[in-house]
């Protein structure tokens, strides 16, 4: 199983601010059957550039290989959590930031006020213009955004994935929310967007236990959209 977002690099972000703490997050996937990790740490467009962000992410990447123990099986991708901002669908330059320099953008849409059909086009401008896949991260978070039931009929029209984050199945205040977007069959992807090895864990097999008892058929779908995934990445 592949975790495609998490915040294990050290010192980047708010993530993991030791490369001890993205150690134990690592133990914690290799506990609940996560295979490959993709670190996704938060890339700002408009206060970070390209390039320095790239060396700080393979510098920190680098130093949490090295407390890994030569027989430590999970790999480790590279990635980012990128930040939506006007015209990202026209810049060539946040192919760079994908999953593992594949097809996939992770793309994060907090901060907007609203989801308007500007931000509509610019996300499906990734695919059109670009040729990316763009997965919408933790897509729970926006459902009180003007525009947030627009936003998931475009990733029903197959313009986007949705990734939404193991907390939000954990949450039995968000069942009803679960299961609209399961009945809709729009999610995609569950992650751990884990930050701390105690604060904000790695939480998938809980996730995935609620969710079998939800929907059994969607849980397949799910884990069978994780294998492709997986398969993709370490084929690159």
């Amino acid at each position: 199983m592949i975790d495609l977002h998490s915040h294990i690099l050290p010192g980047i972000d708010d993530g993991a601010k030791t490369a001890e703490d993205g150690r134990e997050l690592l133990n914690q996937m290799n506990l609940q059957g996560v295979t490959v990790a993709v670190a996704t740490p938060h890339f700002f467009p408009l206060s970070a550039l390209l390039d320095d962000f790239l060396l700080t992410r393979d510098a920190a990447l680098k130093e949490l290989r090295a407390v890994l123990s030569s027989d430590f099986q999970l790999k480790i991708i590279p990635g980012a959590e990128v930040l939506y901002f006007g015209g990202i669908g026209k810049v060539e330059d946040v192919k760079a930031l994908t999953l593992g320099n594949s097809r996939y953008l992770l793309l994060e849409l907090l901060g907007l006020k609203k989801i308007d059909r500007q931000v509509l086009k610019d996300i499906s401008d990734l695919k059109e213009n670009l040729g990316l896949v763009p997965v919408i991260a933790h897509v729970e978070r926006y459902c009180k955004y003007k525009g947030y039931k627009d936003l998931l009929r475009l990733i029903e029209s197959g313009e986007a994935l949705c990734q939404i984050n193991a907390t939000f199945m954990t949450s039995k205040s968000e069942n009803r929310a679960v299961k609209e977007m399961l009945n809709r069959g729009i999610v995609h992807f569950v992650a751990s967007d884990c930050h701390h090895p105690v604060r904000r864990p790695v939480r998938l097999r809980e996730a995935f236990a609620t969710l079998s008892e939800i929907s059994p058929a969607e849980t397949e779908k799910i884990l069978r959209m994780s294998e492709n995934l997986e398969r993709e990445l370490c084929d690159l």
